[in-house]
């Protein structure tokens, strides 16, 4: 599939190949001059639900989407693609503006779903005048679809983050005692707890109790503090979705961003009927803006006749929570338009 020749509207390229058992597509998406369309009115203009483009990939079983979610200090842009029949995938998207670049991937298979939504990744674009009008925004997609029968994916090679993560049961070099509500003691040190965490680091760099004693009590409960810590010296968190509520209170404490999107994602998948509006209230109350968006989202039309008949709905005290679903849904439904060819055609008026 080659370019459209129409350069004021996006493009979409797809390169595709067999190796095996598997089938890959490299698909490129580019929108042209998006500085310029960042300040057209379709997206400059505020609102408490989505505007997206979607589009489908012509000879591939993938559908990608843009959503533009702008509200209050919000400005959000996320993107996520599906596949029409439920595949053993794995995934990488590189995006490219200008001399940023940034890529997201799941490097292990995992099965997709069909019809469903899989976030990729968000990015903000709330500083409008740091981005070259003129420079396009390019999407590197990589998708690999396995046929095989045997799952069995190789152990990687093993990584400084697993290196690290023996540090945890390694106490020789130790300086700082991290204590649960239980009472449980976990031996750690200073310099990684830190530059990890800046409520760490004031800890330790003031006088307070923690820099003279070494050691830190916490009211969080063992396997919680355990995971937290785990997370701090590997970037993983193999047991969020345990208990992803649990874990999304202490990463919120230590100020830990990256967990707490693991933890959203962790949310965002196990969203159902019964927890939908429990859900909603973690994302509001955490600032989780993807969290709050999908499940939004979620409540929309028969849905949201069944997410009213659940306890979770009943409990709800605010009025303005409720106006607030409303709003997003009737909003939702009258707003389905293709945001960039909205915002291209806006362009192409001036």
């Amino acid at each position: 599939m080659e370019d459209n020749p129409d350069p004021t509207m996006y493009t979409l390229k797809l390169d595709k190949s067999t190796e095996g058992d598997t089938d890959i597509y490299n698909i490129t998406w580019t929108i042209p001059m998006f500085g310029q369309l960042l300040k057209t009115k379709p997206i400059l203009n505020r609102y408490d639900t989505t505007r997206r483009t979607v589009v489908e990939v012509p000879d591939t079983p993938f559908q990608l989407k843009m959503d533009f979610f702008g509200i209050s200090k919000s400005e959000l842009i996320v993107v996520h693609h599906l596949v029409y029949t439920s595949s053993y995938v794995k995934w990488s998207v590189e995006y490219k503006r200008g001399g940023t670049s940034r890529t997201f991937s799941k490097d292990n298979y995992m099965t997709l779903q069909a019809n469903r939504w899989e976030f990729c990744f968000s990015m903000s674009y709330g500083d409008k005048n740091n981005i070259l009008e003129t420079e396009p925004l390019h999407l590197f997609f990589k998708f690999t679809v396995s046929h095989a029968v045997c799952r069995n994916i190789p152990l990687p090679y093993i990584q400084l983050s697993e290196a690290f993560g023996t540090l945890l049961t390694d106490t020789v070099y130790s300086d700082v005692t991290m204590k649960s509500a239980e009472g449980i003691e976990f031996r750690a040190h200073k310099a990684v707890l830190a530059v990890r965490s800046e409520v760490l680091r004031a800890h330790f760099e003031h006088n307070m109790r923690e820099s003279i004693t070494n050691v830190v009590e916490t009211p969080w409960e063992t396997e919680v503090l355990r995971d937290v810590l785990t997370f701090m010296y590997t970037d993983k968190a193999p047991r969020v979705d345990d208990a992803p509520v649990k874990l999304l209170a202490t990463a919120d404490y230590y100020q830990l961003d990256r967990l707490k999107s693991l933890c959203a994602e962790a949310l965002n998948n196990r969203l159902t009927v019964e927890n939908a509006v429990d859900t909603l209230q973690l994302a509001e109350l955490y600032s989780l803006s993807y969290l709050r968006l999908s499940t939004l989202n979620y409540i929309q039309n028969d849905r949201l006749k069944l997410v009213k008949e659940t306890q979770g709905w009943k409990n709800i005290k605010s009025v303005e929570f409720i106006q607030r679903i409303y709003d997003f849904s009737f909003a939702d439904q009258i707003n389905k338009i293709d945001i960039l060819a909205a915002a291209f055609n806006e362009l192409g008026q001036k």
